[in-house]
Formats: C-alpha cells, sequence, structure tokens
C-alpha cells in the first residue's frame, strides 16, 4: 500500500500500479511539482492519479519528499482558493444590502463621499460586487457618515455673538437657508475644480449640511451666515439685500 499523499484512496490495478481518483489538490501538485513527482512514479491523467511505486525513490527519501510535496501542493491551492474567493461576487442579500445604503446616503449627502462620490455611484448600480468591492463600498459609506458626523459636531458648536444676534427672525433664517442651497447647487464639483462657483473647501461639508435642511434653527443659521458671507458675490442681488450682505 502506498504512504499517504494528498488525501489520495488507492486501490491496485491489475498492472500492479495504485491508481486513486484525481482530485484538485493532485492536480496542483502536478501542476506545481510535476518534474518531482513524475520521476517518483506519478502520472495524472484521463480523470486518474496512477503510482508506479517501483518508480519511487527508497526511503527514508521518499517520505521527505512527499513531506515536501505534501506542503507545497495545500499552500498552493489554499493560495488559488482564496484568489477564486476574492473574485466571487457577494450574495444577493449583502449586494442588496450596501447598495441600498450607498443609494440612501447618496441621495441624502453625496456630498461627504467627497471626490469619491462617482465610485460610491458605481458600486450602488453594480449588478455584482466581489468581496473586495463589497468591503470597499462599506468602506466608503463608513468615511461619508464620519465626515457627516464630524460636520454636525461642528455645527453644534457655539456660534459668534454677532450672527446670532442676526439671525433672530424667522425670515433671515429662511433667506439664509435659500442661500445656502443657491450655493450649493452651483457646487456640483464639491470644490475639485477652483473655478469660483459655489462653496470653498473651507465651507463646503457644512454648507452642504445646512442646505439639505427643511428649516434652520437659530444655531443653524448663525453658522449659516458666517458660512455665507464670504461667498455673497454669488448671491442674487435681491438676497443679499435682504441678508444685508
Amino acid at each position: 500500500m502506498p504512504p499517504a499523499f494528498l488525501d489520495l484512496a488507492w486501490t491496485q490495478a491489475p498492472d500492479g500500479r495504485w491508481i486513486a481518483p484525481r482530485t484538485r489538490l493532485a492536480e496542483t501538485a502536478w501542476d506545481r511539482c510535476r518534474s518531482g513527482v513524475r520521476e517518483a512514479g506519478f502520472d495524472v491523467r484521463d480523470g486518474l492519479v496512477a503510482w508506479d511505486l517501483a518508480r519511487a525513490p527508497a526511503e527514508p527519501k521518499l517520505s521527505f519528499r512527499l513531506a515536501a510535496w505534501e506542503r507545497v501542493t495545500r499552500a498552493e491551492l489554499a493560495a488559488i482558493e482564496a484568489r477564486e474567493a476574492a473574485r466571487q461576487p457577494v450574495d444577493a442579500e449583502a449586494l442588496a444590502a450596501v447598495q441600498a445604503d450607498l443609494e440612501d446616503a447618496l441621495a441624502r449627502y453625496a456630498w461627504a463621499f467627497r471626490d469619491k462620490a462617482p465610485l460610491a455611484e458605481g458600486f450602488a448600480g453594480a449588478a455584482r460586487l466581489t468581496p473586495g468591492q463589497h468591503r470597499f463600498a462599506r468602506a466608503l459609506l463608513h468615511e461619508a457618515r464620519d465626515v457627516v458626523a464630524a460636520v454636525d459636531r461642528r455645527l453644534a458648536e457655539p456660534a459668534g455673538q454677532e450672527d446670532l444676534a442676526a439671525v433672530q427672525e424667522a425670515d433671515i433664517r429662511e433667506d439664509l437657508l435659500a442661500a445656502c442651497r443657491h450655493l450649493s447647487g452651483l457646487d456640483a464639483d464639491r470644490c475639485r475644480d477652483r473655478n469660483g462657483a459655489g462653496w470653498s473647501a473651507v465651507t463646503s461639508a457644512a454648507g452642504h449640511r445646512l442646505a439639505a435642511a427643511s428649516a434652520l434653527d437659530v444655531l443653524q443659521a448663525a453658522h449659516a451666515r458666517r458660512l455665507v458671507y464670504p461667498h455673497r458675490a454669488q448671491l442674487p442681488s435681491a438676497l443679499q439685500d435682504r441678508l444685508g450682505f
């Protein structure tokens, strides 16, 4: 009986050779260690592995070689299977979940993805995602949510007394919201181009966040006033006048 090798299930053929059903592990050994295993009497073909023990080296040399080939083969097959798994698409449930999250985030705060928004949009509309792409899509979501959380913390900080005093009237707060929405509408490039249109790199994130609000409270409006002021020349003249800019 041949020594144990690659989990092959041996039976003896009429010609005296040992044969076993061909397996992927055996195919990998044949591809990876062909010259060595062939010299030891192995042959892999037609769905079978055949071993002519008469051609195998004597012990302990045979055991050393079998152990080395086994180690190399199993490592190679594990690497192959890992690469194959990385190329396999994630299942429909995981795909639907990440795409729903991406679509929701893009609808509510596409600005938070910054220059990665096209990537997020591509993942949201893809017919399939590999595990690596799925992880990347989730990372983009987490990054965007972190950006939103950081902006919200910034907008929760105290505002200047002058700005707070200027936004006590509801009409002024409505005009500031309109100003934020106007500037956000001009900021389609998310400040990637230095074109003087829309928000600046410093004001863009907070400006877009305020523009998405249904209404501004006093603190938000005070922050909005400070953000809008440097861009006042881009506002319609009537809106500038109402805001006192």
